[in-house]
């Protein structure tokens, strides 16, 4: 519900428009390049935002290290612990769902979003055309400029978010 989604926007002070990202803070899920990207992006779009929800595990240091060496503290958020309802509430206001992993067994987030109602951009993983049918945006995720470029495609084009948004 609007209240619910308000409620938990103002908790977290969540920006206006943001660019979703969820899992654990693992080498597998490839934050460190899709930061890369924030900071490609940054210099089109320097109010860019990237909410990162996910457990903390072997990667979080370097994440955090590398949030910070690349100057980009008031563009990227981490949150962990979150409850589902609040979860649903991250999707429901995120304008963009990104999923960077360069390994993933399945992939729940994606289904997550698609029950959102979220345009995506994923990693161009078997797995993942498989489960979206090729209906969504792919990049090569051992790249940070094609994921970048791959998220500004999208962000520019709003019939296609309207199709991915459709189709999910």
């Amino acid at each position: 519900k609007n209240e619910e989604r308000e409620k938990v926007k103002k908790k977290y002070k969540l920006p206006d428009n943001f660019i979703l990202t969820v899992g654990h803070q693992e080498m597998r899920k490839n934050f460190l390049r899709l930061i890369k990207a924030i900071s490609i992006l940054k210099k089109e779009y320097p109010k860019i935002k990237l909410v990162l929800v996910g457990q903390k595990a072997d990667e979080t240091q370097q994440i955090k290290q590398l949030i910070y060496e690349l100057k980009l503290n008031s563009n990227i958020k981490i949150f962990s612990g979150l409850n589902d309802l609040e979860l649903k509430c991250f999707y429901k206001l995120s304008k963009l769902f990104v999923f960077p992993s360069i390994y993933e067994g399945f992939g729940i987030p994606l289904l997550e979003s698609m029950a959102s109602n979220k345009p995506m951009v994923l990693s161009n993983l078997k797995v993942f055309r498989e489960i979206t049918q090729n209906q969504y945006v792919y990049f090569d995720e051992y790249d940070p400029l094609s994921i970048a470029n791959k998220i500004k495609f999208v962000l520019k084009n709003k019939d296609l978010q309207e199709k991915m948004i459709n189709y999910g």
